[in-house]
């Protein structure tokens, strides 16, 4: 072998191990660079051809060593931002976060996550940047021709590095000029919940390192919605009374402890009893009983004052609690409840049944100092009511000859 052929292999061998060296840093392209021009002079077509080869190699090793390198840099940031998910039900802290989150890490001009529901022909993207402002939220239809749909349908991500790719479709999302983007499925249990999507101005903007980022940060930010949508559809259970509807016991108790503490001037409540349930339930049983309940429900829910607040409390017994009212407005309340009823007959076995109702009423500070007082009282006037022959209201300290007959 030639001394001159022994110095180009040798001057390889030196470039390629600092070239082996550099796999995964800054100078790595610009030393394969050198080793190639050098190598273009060796004449052996063997030796050539091999170092051909492992430079094809090194190369693909050293986008692993950046793409690992890459992820374990926001390693941090992603556990700060599964912390977040943790300790927040609210949708918007999780989406405002996301946004921070990624655009810290790659160019985002503009930002949406969009929700969906298996069956709707509605997408709602509660959550848009464009230039670093806050966009309305808007609704999209399902058979949009947008990348948006596209992913959902194809439950595929979308990668478009030019703006030929992105006008194929109609994507724009604020009103910038993207011309770059991702998007990315968001699911659960297998079942497309979202997508959420990160646009530059810039071409070739994004890596294969921002889609896995973006669908971890995605897949985190549907799960915690996804967790906090059941928690307050549960919750919402626990204080809906099942039968009709109306805000329970425990929905009572609390809003009425809630507005006495944030309206003290005057907060009124109205106790009413149904006058017939058991007479009802022992002649027709108790499906139709049920349907006496229902239709007090559903007179309390006509009422026309928006301020009154209607609780089944327990068995035939219901609830009006109404912020800032007058006693006259109270006995109006009642009255218009009661209207409902004789208009509303229930129809059983073909006979026809108007409800009757007998109401108490106690408003706070006037008759009580505490919630558990201004209850007791108003259920002494509905006993007084009653008693008195049922059918009418009576309140608090009144006469029994000022009642509603």
């Amino acid at each position: 072998m030639a001394s001159n052929d022994i110095n180009q292999y040798t001057t390889q061998l030196v470039e390629l191990l600092s070239l082996i060296q550099s796999v995964g840093s800054t100078s790595y392209r610009s030393k394969e660079t050198q080793l190639q021009s050098i190598h273009t002079d060796v004449n052996d077509t063997e030796i050539s051809s091999l170092m051909s080869s492992i430079l094809v190699e090194l190369g693909k090793i050293n986008e692993r060593m950046i793409d690992m390198t890459w992820l374990n840099e926001h390693l941090r940031i992603l556990h700060d931002f599964g912390r977040t998910c943790s300790q927040t039900l609210n949708e918007k802290v999780l989406m405002e976060k996301a946004y921070q989150l990624v655009s810290q890490v790659m160019p985002t001009d503009a930002f949406f996550i969009a929700l969906y529901e298996e069956g709707n022909q509605k997408i709602q993207i509660p959550f848009m940047m464009d230039d670093g402002e806050f966009l309305h939220s808007i609704e999209i239809p399902f058979d949009d021709n947008s990348f948006t749909v596209k992913v959902i349908k194809s439950r595929e991500t979308i990668h478009a590095k030019t703006a030929k790719e992105l006008n194929e479709f109609n994507y724009i999302i604020g009103t910038g000029e993207g011309n770059t983007c991702i998007y990315v499925p968001l699911l659960i249990d297998d079942e497309v919940k979202g997508v959420i999507s990160a646009q530059s101005n810039r071409e070739f903007a994004y890596r294969k390192e921002h889609e896995d980022l973006l669908q971890i940060i995605g897949n985190q930010v549907i799960s915690s919605i996804n967790t906090a949508r059941l928690y307050t559809r549960n919750y919402e259970m626990s204080l809906t009374d099942e039968m009709t509807g109306l805000g329970n016991y425990r929905a009572f108790h609390s809003d009425l402890e809630k507005i006495i503490k944030e309206h003290a001037d005057s907060v009124s409540l109205l106790m009413i009893d149904s006058d017939g349930l058991k007479c009802i339930n022992d002649r027709y049983g108790h499906h139709a009983g049920d349907l006496y309940l229902k239709i007090i429900a559903r007179g309390m829910e006509s009422i026309s004052c928006t301020r009154a607040k209607a609780y089944r409390y327990a068995g035939d017994e219901f609830m009006f609690i109404i912020e800032n009212s007058s006693i006259s407005e109270l006995r109006l309340v009642f009255e218009e409840l009661r209207f409902f009823l004789n208009q509303n007959p229930i129809q059983i076995n073909g006979t026809s049944i108007t409800v009757s109702i007998s109401g108490g009423g106690a408003i706070y500070p006037l008759h009580a100092t505490s919630s558990e007082t201004l209850k007791k009282n108003a259920d002494i006037a509905l006993y007084r009511a009653k008693k008195a022959g049922k059918n009418h209201f009576v309140l608090f300290i009144d006469d029994l000859s000022s009642h509603t007959s």
